[in-house]
């Protein structure tokens, strides 16, 4: 192999090194790091944001590399042109699309010292694995390690990652790539240290032959002055040291490296060579510092759908030649993780059997049928010796000698039931959690980093990510008599993780391990009862607005209990209440509100009138007259219920907490803002002095107040508070959480009646893409801010627009609530209003008195906006001046 120089580079990629200097160039007093820190926050038109490291722009200046993607090349000339003043144009653009274009069409062919007269002589030791039958190149790889391998600094390349990534055929391919200059290519196996020494000791003899150097001497002696040894260990000696100081180019690649001990003393260095080397390690034994490391993954979505096709093509039996649709192989693909070898695997069974990619998925989703079975040993991968069922073994046996005896495969197996992505690192070292792997904090960390040390999981300090296939493989490893044992101390950890006061998890992430232990092992979370945490289930659905989703899954789980208990076990009667609520969230009050009170009933019988169960059923049960527009109803029913709650479970219990709320609620719906605005700014003050101003359940309630401080008369004040309480929101839950969308529409709302109707039309406008999006178009949430949306657009533009948006938005809201809900009622107020805003006073006076009827008959006048479109009324009745002017609310 020679050495390679950028003089050799061709035309295009000089051209566009030149004009990315000349652009740098602009910038002089701007350092690397801040120009790539600005390139980052450059929002492109597609909406993303790309990542600009400042070590990566100096090569692509330097003409070292070139960026992989043309985003990045956008992000830097639009930073650079924004810090001067200007705009990249879209020619512009275009022009720097074609010098990258061509820069990276360059830079993927592989660069080869032009002939010489007396090209250097090349000798080639080892055997790489020979082409898989339908070779992948993936592009994006084979240019990471061709940079690598261009850069000076780099004297190793590192690829890492799970077994059967296809780490061993990238080595190959660019083993080849780099042959025809000359120089030494040798190919030695680092499985051992028995057969690291033995490729080396073969290397050495064929570079002592003097195929390099010259001829070999008269008579069969070896050419190189030091001879051949006298033994494995002195030959592998001999290369080491021949490589720190030949002037002969040289590539070694040491593959499968899984042991770093192995390698003590016989790492290749030299000054005019590189090394590539394979390994599912990436601790810091492997890591050295003249090493450029490359991720070798899964394949991408068409990688995978593209090797499937060509691999299923080449069997007669398949369709004639002619593969599945697409449409099935990507199914396929999904299912198999995009993994490398379970697609060879897979391939190579269908070709075998004679099974179709249909009948396969099948199997594939069966939980019973065994990995071993879909992937058998007498259907080999291309170029792998082991199996998806095995791959993983040979390194759980080497993560197990990195940690305590034991405690790397405890962990191994509660990994392998959680979630496949996003699982929280803390979740893993709970109490429960620990008490499985049997093992202290300090010694239950270093178990998680060695199955990341060996590429069993992906560990990056906040969560801890696993193949799907390989957690598949682990758990059907896992005896059947301890099977109940590991399913229960993973839920105990949710269960623990979920209840913890400081809240820091993210929940999303935990409910969607919950999913993954219920799917995994479900049946044994009922032994000796429901285990609490499937109480969750319908409890997070409903908090994030999925009402829907929640009553389904509160059904499914009902029935079993049924099945499992009976009609009168406590489970039983508390997923009835769960179902209950949810019905009357989803639109049906009145029926809710039946069924909790025979449900309250049964729970006081049962369980007696101070057990929490009973406690929560008759708090939702005191909620449903709110929801039917009598807030008074269940003002008189939560006042005793916070009083005993207090009592029996304290005054920083959840429920207490929530009976608090309530109270609040009501009294400020029942016509009384300002106690509302108190009993909130108390509760929001005491929380965040207990949990912390960051809490979710402290910016929860901030957002609760700014509702209240805007009906008790300070709408200035109120945008303030709910632009705290989104920022906290958007801190604990992200943007789309259901309390997080109701916090930007409430936002909008003051923000209108602060006097800003076009920031609040606009802020209204995203936040109902966004609920619809995360929520459908008829979740009720949804239909809230669809129907400000129109209102506010009526105000501030034209009521016209506003009123027939309200008037196809009445007919979707009345078939999810009925005619007579309250949310209705408020629609069709609001279409009153903006009719009367229209110049139409007697049409809008006869429509609002039409809709102060049906709310006295549903709301009772005490309500707060029974009230409203009262004293609306009476203003647009009254003679000229003799009442002061009502203003409009949303």
């Amino acid at each position: 192999m020679a050495e390679r120089s950028h003089d050799q580079d061709s035309a295009p990629r000089t051209a566009f090194t030149a004009a990315l200097a000349q652009l740098r160039r602009r910038l002089p007093d701007m350092s690397d790091e801040v120009l790539a820190r600005r390139a980052s926050t450059i929002a492109l038109p597609s909406g993303r944001r790309i990542t600009v490291n400042a070590r990566r722009l100096g090569e692509w200046i330097n003409g070292r590399s070139v960026p992989r993607d043309f985003e990045q090349v956008h992000a830097l000339v639009q930073a650079v042109e924004t810090a001067v003043g200007g705009s990249a144009t879209g020619q512009s653009l275009q022009r720097w699309r074609q010098l990258w274009r061509a820069a990276h069409e360059q830079q993927r062919t592989p660069v080869r010292t032009p002939p010489t007269a007396s090209p250097g002589a090349e000798l080639v030791v080892g055997r790489p694995p020979s082409d898989a039958a339908s070779l992948r190149e993936r592009p994006d790889l084979a240019a990471a390690i061709d940079d690598a391998l261009r850069d000076d600094a780099v004297r190793q390349v590192l690829l890492t990652g799970p077994g059967g990534a296809g780490k061993s055929q990238l080595a190959a391919a660019a083993f080849h790539r780099a042959r025809g200059g000359g120089g030494l290519f040798a190919w030695v196996s680092a499985s051992s240290r028995q057969s690291l020494l033995a490729g080396y000791a073969r290397v050495w003899r064929a570079v002592a032959g003097g195929v390099l150097d010259g001829p070999a001497a008269p008579g069969g002696r070896p050419a190189h002055p030091d001879g051949y040894g006298h033994d494995e260990e002195t030959q592998a000696d001999l290369l080491v040291a021949w490589l720190r100081t030949t002037p002969q180019p040289w590539l070694v690649v040491l593959d499968d490296a899984d042991d770093p001990a192995d390698l003590d003393g016989l790492w290749p260095i030299g000054e005019h060579g590189r090394s590539i080397v394979t390994t599912r390690r990436r601790d810091a034994l492997v890591l050295r510092p003249s090493a450029r490391v490359v991720q070798v993954g899964m394949f991408t979505g068409a990688e995978s759908v593209d090797y499937l096709r060509n691999r299923l093509s080449l069997d007669p039996a398949a369709g004639r030649g002619e593969p599945p649709p697409d449409g099935e192989l990507a199914g396929l693909a999904a299912a198999l993780g995009h993994f490398p070898l379970a697609l060879s695997q897979a391939a190579a069974f269908l070709i075998d059997t004679g099974t179709g990619v249909a009948a396969y998925r099948r199997l594939l989703d069966d939980e019973r049928e065994r990995l071993a079975d879909l992937f058998p040993p007498s259907s080999p991968a291309d170029g792998h010796d082991r199996t998806v069922a095995s791959t993983w073994q040979l390194a759980a046996q080497r993560a197990a000698a990195l940690a305590k005896p034991g405690t790397a495969q405890r962990m191994l197996e509660l990994v392998s039931l959680l979630a496949p992505v996003g699982v929280p690192q803390e979740l893993l070292l709970t109490g429960a959690a620990r008490a499985w792997i049997g093992a202290d904090r300090r010694e239950a960390l270093p178990a998680l980093r060695a199955l990341h040390r060996l590429s069993l999981i992906t560990h990056d300090a906040a969560t801890v990510a696993m193949h799907a296939l390989v957690q598949r493989a682990v758990r059907e490893s896992v005896p059947d008599t301890e099977l109940p044992a590991l399913a229960r101390a993973a839920a105990d950890a949710l269960d623990e993780a979920w209840a913890a006061p400081d809240g820091g998890l993210p929940v999303a992430a935990l409910y969607d391990s919950l999913l993954a232990v219920r799917r995994a092992a479900g049946e044994h979370l009922w032994h000796g009862g429901m285990h609490p945490v499937l109480r969750r289930l319908g409890e997070h659905l409903m908090a994030v607005g999925r009402t829907a989703a929640a009553r389904d899954a509160l059904d499914d789980l009902h029935l079993q209990a049924r099945a499992r208990f009976g009609g009168e076990h406590r489970d039983t009667i508390f997923l009835a209440a769960q179902r209950a609520q949810a019905v009357g969230e989803l639109g049906d009050p009145a029926a809710a509100h039946q069924e909790l009170t025979r449900l309250r009933r049964d729970a006081e019988r049962l369980l007696g009138a101070d057990d929490p169960d009973t406690l929560w059923i008759r708090l939702h049960e005191g909620l449903q007259p709110f929801e039917l527009g009598a807030p008074a109803t269940t003002l008189a029913d939560m006042v005793p219920l916070l009083a005993q709650a207090t009592a029996v479970l304290g005054d920083d219990h959840p429920l207490t907490l929530s009976a608090r709320r309530y109270v609040a609620l009501c009294q400020g719906m029942s016509g009384d803002p300002a106690a509302a605005r108190d009993g909130f700014r108390a509760l929001a003050g005491e929380l965040a002095r207990r949990r912390g101003p960051a809490h979710a359940d402290t910016v929860s309630t901030l957002s609760d107040l700014g509702r209240w401080i805007g009906e008790a008369g300070d709408a200035e004040l109120a945008v303030q508070t709910y632009q705290r309480a989104v920022e906290g929101l958007v801190a604990v839950h992200g943007p789309l959480h259901h309390d997080t969308l109701t916090a930007r529409h409430n936002l909008a709302y003051w923000r209108g009646l602060a006097g800003q109707p076009a920031a609040a039309v606009e802020e209204f406008g995203v936040a109902t893409q966004d609920a619809e999006r995360a929520l459908g178009p008829r979740h009720p949430t949804t239909l809230t801010f669809r129907t400000n949306l129109a209102y506010w657009t009526g105000l501030a533009d034209d009521p016209g627009a506003g009123m027939a948006a309200l008037a196809a938005l009445q007919t979707v809201v009345e078939e999810v609530f009925g005619h007579a809900h309250p949310r209705a009622l408020r629609t069709r107020q609001l279409h009153a209003q903006l009719r009367h805003r229209g110049g139409d006073v007697a049409g809008a006076v006869g429509e609002l008195t039409a809709v102060l009827a049906d709310m006295r008959a549903v709301q009772s006048d005490d309500h707060l906006r029974t009230g409203e479109a009262a004293q609306l009324l009476a203003s647009w009745t009254a003679p000229p001046g003799a009442a002061a002017a009502v203003q409009a609310s949303a």
